[in-house]
């Protein structure tokens, strides 16, 4: 039997010095390494934004940590990038991953490929409660009404086209800087409906003044599936993505994460 005292013998044996750099090459071996995943997306509070510590927080991005939880060989770092910056940084692959999106909404030259769908979600409608056509009613025929959305969004409503000359010249609409904007013009009058995500919309709602003012449709302007798109040249596969967004399915989390997004709260 060897003995780590027989190792100073070695010096003198014939052939020694093979074995003990061996030896050394053993006890010297680096500890594993994972291969860093850097995962980047804009503000999309309350899902993502800066927390009091000034790191990223939110939803999302405690979804990513528990991605990094249910496996050992991926490392995911999360980033949060300005939106006027973001494609730019995946376009000079400072970037690997954009969560909780679709190619819908990103340009092809970005060369982000889907993974499997994460949730399902989509936008709703929303308007006060005390409106003039009374409830539930001012959801009807929607496109006569005064409308209010994000400036650059996607929606069913104005066909997919996110232009803004073209939305003015068929709609009556207002397209403002946010979420947080639409949600404002809503509740001071300035706007009949509103479409937002129902993420976004559940998350206002915990506010119990803003629940009380508010109303919500049954029916989704859209439905959209989200995932994980993955760089089609970065350091993580869609097929290795996908294996870990089964394993975090197989787990509940995902299901566990959808409640926290309010997800299916008004449309079912």
């Amino acid at each position: 039997m060897f003995y780590f005292r027989d190792i100073g013998c070695l010096f003198f044996h014939p052939g020694s010095r093979y074995i003990l750099l061996l030896l050394l090459g053993f006890f010297h071996q680096p500890a594993f390494s994972q291969t860093e995943v850097v995962v980047a997306a804009e503000v999309w509070a309350p899902m993502i934004y800066f927390g009091k510590d000034g790191k990223p927080a939110g939803s999302v991005v405690e979804f990513i940590d528990q991605m990094n939880k249910v496996q050992d060989h991926y490392k995911f770092k999360f980033t949060i990038i300005p939106k006027l910056r973001l494609n730019q940084v995946f376009l000079e692959k400072r970037a690997d991953v954009y969560p909780f999106r679709t190619t819908v909404w990103t340009k092809k030259e970005l060369n982000l490929l889907p993974t499997k769908t994460i949730v399902s979600t989509g936008d709703v409608y929303i308007a006060r409660k005390d409106n003039k056509y009374g409830g539930k009613a001012v959801f009807s025929d929607i496109p006569s009404k005064k409308i209010a959305g994000v400036l650059g969004y996607h929606y069913g409503i104005f066909n997919q086209n996110p232009d803004e000359k073209y939305i003015k010249r068929n709609f009556h609409a207002e397209l403002l800087p946010s979420d947080e904007e639409v949600m404002k013009f809503i509740l001071i009058g300035r706007a009949e409906v509103g479409i937002m995500s129902e993420i976004l919309v559940g998350a206002f709602m915990q506010d119990q003044a803003i629940r009380n003012q508010l109303i919500v449709s049954n029916t989704a302007d859209a439905r959209v599936d989200l995932s994980n798109l993955v760089r089609a040249d970065g350091p993580i596969s869609v097929a290795d993505m996908n294996a870990i967004i089964s394993k975090m399915d197989s787990m509940g989390k995902i299901e566990k994460y959808k409640k926290i997004m309010h997800i299916g709260e008004f449309v079912h």
